[in-house]
């Protein structure tokens, strides 16, 4: 079904490289309630970090109750624990199939600035697209870490970069999506945020 998707797609552009950015935007564009759920929990989150590390302090070693106490003040506010990931859980599938497609023959053929799809920048170094993706990766993650709330933990701010290191090893297709979706994660978060 992807693959037909894409097929279509790649004769509508003109570009395989292309039909992956439109389907991704398609992909983000459906989960785009979820998202908004997700920001609103955030929100919600931080108006209820006293309470929360009250209840930390209270229930601390009781990990049950805790669990139970957070659910509980987070359901009262309209939201939930777990908010947060239901964007990135629903979009595991779709990223699992573009994988599968990144590697198979669908892409092979098919570049982006000269470069093959399918390759990685990790075996081909001198490729001009994945040192492009990698750019525009790390920028995107400047950006997402500038807009952390200040006293953010390390990790967090670690954490934005994982897509850069993994843009590494993965196909250039993959860093097409990588990009596509970061980009809009970082539009969607500013838009939200005002």
């Amino acid at each position: 079904m992807l693959h037909h998707v894409l097929s279509l797609l790649a004769t509508s552009t003109g570009s395989v490289a292309a039909a992956i950015a439109i389907a991704t935007l398609a992909v983000r564009a459906a989960l785009l309630p979820l998202s908004l759920r997700a920001y609103r929990a955030e929100k919600v989150r931080a108006k209820l970090a006293p309470q929360l590390a009250k209840l930390r302090e209270r229930h601390g070693k009781d990990p049950v109750v805790l669990a139970e106490k957070t659910t509980e003040l987070m359901r009262a506010e309209g939201s939930g624990p777990l908010a947060g990931l239901l964007p990135m859980l629903a979009q595991a599938p779709f990223i699992w199939l573009l994988y599968r497609e990144f590697t198979g023959d669908a892409v092979r053929g098919h570049t982006l600035l000269g470069a093959d799809l399918t390759a990685r920048l990790l075996d081909h170094p001198a490729i001009a697209a994945g040192w492009l993706i990698a750019a525009a990766l790390t920028a995107i993650a400047v950006w997402n870490v500038r807009q952390l709330p200040e006293g953010s933990p390390v990790l967090v701010r670690l954490l934005s970069f994982g897509t850069v290191a993994f843009s590494v090893i993965t196909p250039v297709a993959a860093g097409i999506y990588l990009v596509t979706s970061g980009v809009w994660t970082a539009v969607e978060r500013a838009v939200a945020r005002h």
